[in-house]
């Protein structure tokens, strides 16, 4: 497995599009992982130019846009960011594409994840990459994706310029919304998948006992928002986003850890809580607050144990969530710089700042089910 990544703060959507492509036709990529901020009027553009440039008609795209984009060399705010692979065709790739995900957020992941096992015949896919408009109920997507424990699927929602009113995805030559777009690897295929996402619970576990859609209502008998006061001694502010959110306790799973958090702009009424994605009645939740110096000290142990694992990577994507960005600030840059302190200056890395990120867990050397998460950083790392 080869790996090249690129980026450009180019605001024509084609001429960025070229400067991606340029960079990568040495290696002739089979597949390019492509990242990018809102601002291109017409996305659909990037992706021809790469056609165009690369004249591949084999050639697999797949991406979104989102809170600005990673590569090697930084975060920026502007621009695109990509990674392309090639493996001399020991793995096969498959992209698929479902739209009508905001009204039928289940049955689209559904079909979308049926037709990935289908087209492999008799061979599961080793791992899947998926992208998800944002503007639905990520926590449906999240289920059904969590029922699927056969192979690792990472991703995560699409994302915009923090105004939460519009994304797109990358599915070939189409850029689209509504819709979640899939590609699975089949083959052979080495990778690692390491997630950072511990945050400091306050106070004690509560029981949902209402909630609809991405709102919870009621907690332990009282409104939501006085859950959160009585727990943290303080009222939900607007400054809380990307600081508090909600884990949900399973006891029967004490190592799943699955955070949700508090967007007060998503909230449908001043006493509930807006969320990044619904948490069931029933569950219970535990308050937690994210303390910067734990963020940062915890991606750099990531990065250690996929090191001391021995794994030499080709190449990585990052799937970060944009609180953790809200509130680090430039100090999210150290989201890349463990990376490359531990596997070199030079590693291919490319991502996006999400509104949901997609993954498994590793417990005792194995990975769980796909989770849905909020808080988090997902780094997928891939190897000869």
């Amino acid at each position: 497995m080869k790996a090249v990544s690129a980026s450009t703060n180019a605001l024509d959507a084609y001429r960025a599009g070229v400067e991606l492509a340029d960079a990568m036709a040495e290696l002739n990529p089979e597949i390019i992982f492509l990242f990018s901020t809102v601002h291109y009027e017409q996305p659909e553009e990037l992706v021809e130019a790469i056609y165009d440039t690369l004249n591949n008609n084999q050639l697999i795209i797949i991406g979104n846009s989102g809170d600005g984009y990673y590569e090697t060399h930084g975060i920026e705010e502007v621009g695109a960011a990509a990674i392309g692979l090639n493996s001399d065709n020991r793995v096969q790739w498959h992209i698929d594409l479902e739209k009508g995900l905001e009204d039928s957020p289940t049955e689209v992941t559904d079909r979308i994840l049926a037709r990935i096992v289908a087209a492999g015949k008799d061979e599961l896919p080793k791992l899947v990459f998926m992208a998800v408009d944002f503007r639905t109920d990520a926590s449906l997507v999240g289920e059904v994706i969590e029922r699927e424990s056969r192979f690792p699927i990472i991703g995560g929602m699409a994302a915009d310029d923090n105004k939460m009113a519009s994304c797109f995805l990358y599915c070939n030559r189409e850029a689209v919304r509504d819709a979640i777009v899939a590609v699975a690897a089949y083959g052979s295929i080495n990778f690692d998948i390491a997630i950072s996402n511990t945050l400091t619970p306050i106070g004690k576990p509560g029981t949902v006992d209402e909630a609809k859609g991405a709102n919870i209502i009621r907690v332990d008998g009282i409104h939501a928002t006085e859950f959160i006061e009585r727990e943290t001694g303080k009222p939900v502010l607007q400054t809380d986003r990307g600081i508090t959110s909600l884990t949900i306790i399973d006891p029967d799973q004490p190592g799943i850890r699955r955070l949700r958090s508090i967007v007060p702009d998503f909230s449908s009424s001043d006493t509930s809580l807006g969320l990044f994605g619904g948490i069931e009645k029933g569950k219970s939740v535990q308050v937690c607050l994210a303390e910067p110096e734990l963020i940062v000290r915890e991606v750099y142990e990531r990065c250690r144990e996929q090191k001391e694992k021995g794994f030499e990577p080709v190449g990585g994507i990052v799937v970060s969530c944009v609180g953790r960005k809200w509130l680090l600030g430039s100090e999210i840059k150290h989201e890349l710089l463990a990376l490359t302190q531990e596997f070199g200056g030079s590693l291919p890395i490319a991502g996006f700042p999400s509104f949901g990120e997609i993954g498994p867990l590793q417990l005792d050397g194995q990975y769980t089910r796909n989770l849905f998460h909020n808080m988090t950083c997902i780094t997928l790392l891939i190897g000869e």
